[in-house]
């Protein structure tokens, strides 16, 4: 199984060689609750947040499984999707959101 950072770091160093700013958040004093662990900005503009997670945190109805979220977090990512781009991350779906970056960066 990979590790949430490892998977974080893999993002992150994927997306500065595309060009883009990149912010790893750390949970801390002024850091809004349920903030997401990557927030990316993009050279020719536009933006992206990445919630990541070790292991995919839905059930096969959509729901999210169990203690997979913090409180607040399905919610955020929810809402800065709505203002412009914003996914949950996992080993088994990066490529597919790897994609979906390559096509808005």
């Amino acid at each position: 199984m990979v590790r949430e950072s490892n998977l974080q770091t893999k993002i992150a160093t994927w997306l500065r060689s595309k060009g883009c700013y990149v912010l790893v958040i750390q949970p801390q004093a002024g850091i809004p609750d349920a903030c997401p662990d990557i927030l990316a900005l993009f050279d020719g503009g536009g933006w992206a947040t990445l919630e990541v997670k070790k292991s995919d945190p839905y059930k096969r109805d959509g729901q999210a499984k169990a203690g997979a979220f913090q409180p607040l977090q399905q919610l955020t990512v929810e809402k800065l999707n709505r203002m412009y781009y914003s996914r949950v991350v996992w080993p088994e779906n990066w490529e597919r959101i790897r994609q979906e970056l390559t096509n808005l960066i």
